[in-house]
């Protein structure tokens, strides 16, 4: 493996963590799909004072990541999102040591469909995942559905390329391998977070924890619905108060709060 990939891969191995819940047992592995250094700009949050991005010291932007997760439980290889499959993604790489290959993915949970969450579904229009059943929120799965022109072309790509393997649910409906649902809309019309033992995948609740995470009344402005968003950030930031492991897939080293 090259070089440049080694601090990526002892991050990944520092960060994994081990949980469980009744009967199953997990194992959470980050994987940073962004090669070089990604940072938030300060104009993706508008709202927030000068004065408050200079005393943060963030003013150059907020350090950030586009990441995937692996889950290992019971046999089975479970990948949250796929991030953005651009040409430097580090997708492929940081699962081949893991030990697990594309086609050994046994199911894809979808936090919310944004390209860089959806991107390395496919390569060449063709499905990357073989075996793997694709999970998406029937609310934003509707919702991207009904979008015009290009919103919705993602979507349709991976509906065409893994056909009868897009799975949709409810919040109320039962998950493969003890994984749960949870609300955590305002992102998108869907937005869905996932319980995993006792972590938590949030997918895009927050894309600056250096604000965000003292400051979440500051919303993104990739977020649909704002007023929603904060609601869904506050109560997500109480959950890690009360000892839930939080993820996010926008989320600098160690990828968790």
């Amino acid at each position: 493996m090259k070089l440049r990939n080694l601090s990526l891969l002892s991050l990944i191995a520092c960060a994994m963590t081990a949980c469980s819940s009744g009967q199953n047992d997990y194992e959470i592995f980050p994987i940073q799909d962004n090669l070089s250094p990604r940072m938030m700009g300060r104009t993706l949050f508008p709202d927030a004072p000068d004065s408050l991005i200079a005393e943060l010291g963030l003013e150059e932007g907020i350090p950030a990541s586009v990441s995937a997760f692996l889950v290992k439980t019971d046999g089975n290889e479970i990948l949250f999102d796929a991030a953005n499959g651009a040409p430097d993604s580090q997708l492929m790489p940081v699962l081949e040591s893991l030990q697990t290959t594309a086609d050994e993915v046994d199911y894809i949970f979808i936090t919310h469909l944004h390209g860089d969450h959806i991107g390395g579904l496919l390569k060449e229009g063709e499905a990357v995942f073989s075996n793997a059943l694709v999970y998406i929120n029937k609310t934003e799965y509707d919702a991207w559905m009904a979008m015009e022109g290009r919103q919705s072309e993602g979507l349709r790509n991976i509906c065409n390329a893994y056909g009868e393997r897009v799975k949709t649910f409810t919040l109320e409906d039962e998950l493969p391998c003890g994984i749960e649902a949870v609300e955590a809309y305002g992102h998108t019309p869907g937005h869905t977070a996932y319980r995993v033992g006792d972590a938590l995948i949030a997918g895009d609740v927050m894309h600056g924890t250096a604000l965000q995470a003292r400051y979440p009344e500051f919303s993104a402005g990739f977020d649909m619905d704002k007023e929603m968003s904060v609601k869904t950030r506050r109560a997500i930031l109480k959950m890690a108060e009360e000892g839930v492991k939080v993820y996010g897939m926008h989320f600098p080293a160690p990828y968790h709060l």
